[in-house]
């Protein structure tokens, strides 16, 4: 009886203790090893770190004033509108219609202390004709949307295979359950950054194919089973992927167009819609201008268009009212899955 009342005793030490230092210390959770692990750490030591975090990016903005002087200066009205530097992170893209010396851009950080690694660097040079560069990946992203749709098909079905043993269970697994584990690990691999693609009709119904024959995966519908399209939607509680798409390419271009007018993206727009020369010959290019259009082509009664620097303007008024920007997004929404005339 003596030694269990010592044990307590100690016990309940240990606990006083920790509670003293737990009132001392900030709990942070850090991820270890694939798991959260709880680390304590001084929050005067911390707080320091951040200030001199917050020090260090308000500097580099004065770094890169340096570096600006030796980017090539435009030399037409074309180079004035294009955006010169792209910054994501710690990634950083020149952007220019002559050679950028990334040599002397490296010295001159070099005297800051910035570090430019030169084996990631890349050159990529866009054009009309070429088709290299659509295979440069950009934040995660192929810059060719074909490219970057195969690219992403094999992701999601390593993803898929890799949770095959769920899949084929049968009734031991709930379909609601299954159907979160796909949405959350499968489907968000599969439609990362969609909003950022152009895709032609038969692009989207070769997509739409694929996911539903992902969706009869997961429900472990095989041959000869047969399912029509609709009641393997309403099934899953789930739509066409042409219409996720649709939903996410208006839900960025909203909050684009809300942005800053001097971001890298509104500039980019504005280039697109200036009138720099002779037009290209051939069959004009499915780009994301041209598939914004043809939503807004879909809705009845309606004189909103994208096909001139006037429309993106009007757009942009539209889009300052949320409200306003939700009830059109839904009106086109609505009209991509209505079903087409007879006519």
């Amino acid at each position: 009886m003596k030694a269990t009342g010592d044990k307590l005793k100690r016990a309940q030490r240990r606990r006083t203790s920790h509670k003293r230092a737990v009132s001392r210390y900030s709990v942070c959770l850090t991820p270890h090893r694939g798991r959260y692990s709880t680390r304590l750490f001084n929050y005067g030591w911390l707080r320091k770190l951040l200030e001199k975090c917050l020090k260090i990016d308000s500097s580099f903005e004065e770094y890169f004033v340096e570096v600006r002087t030796i980017l090539p200066r435009p030399t037409n009205e074309l180079e004035k509108t294009l955006p010169t530097e792209i910054a994501y992170a710690d990634d950083v893209d020149f952007v220019g219609l002559n050679f950028v010396d990334t040599e002397e851009v490296q010295n001159t950080l070099h005297k800051y202390n910035i570090l430019v690694n030169v084996d990631k660097t890349e050159f990529t040079t866009l054009s009309r004709a070429g088709t290299e560069y659509k295979n440069t990946k950009k934040v995660g992203t192929l810059i060719g949307d074909e490219e970057d749709v195969e690219r992403r098909k094999r992701l999601s079905n390593a993803a898929l295979t890799k949770l095959l043993n769920v899949w084929i269970k049968g009734d031991k697994i709930k379909r609601k359950i299954k159907l979160k584990l796909y949405r959350s690990l499968v489907k968000s691999i599969l439609v990362y950054n969609c909003g950022t693609w152009a895709l032609t009709k038969s692009e989207e119904e070769k997509l739409n194919a694929f996911h539903r024959k992902q969706l009869k995966k997961v429900l472990n519908i095989k041959y000869p089973v047969k399912i029509t399209n609709s009641s393997l939607y309403n099934k899953c509680e789930e739509h066409p992927l042409s219409i996720y798409i649709l939903e996410n390419r208006w839900r960025l271009f909203g909050h684009i167009l809300r942005r800053n007018i001097e971001i890298p993206a509104n500039k980019s727009m504005n280039s697109y819609f200036a009138t720099h020369g002779k037009k290209f010959r051939g069959r004009p290019l499915t780009t994301l201008p041209v598939v914004l259009n043809k939503d807004l082509s879909r809705l009845q009664e309606n004189t909103l268009q994208l096909t001139t620097r006037e429309d993106l303007e009007h757009l942009r008024c539209i889009a300052q009212n949320r409200q306003q920007w939700r009830e059109l997004s839904t009106r086109i929404r609505k009209a991509a899955k209505a079903p087409p005339s007879d006519d």
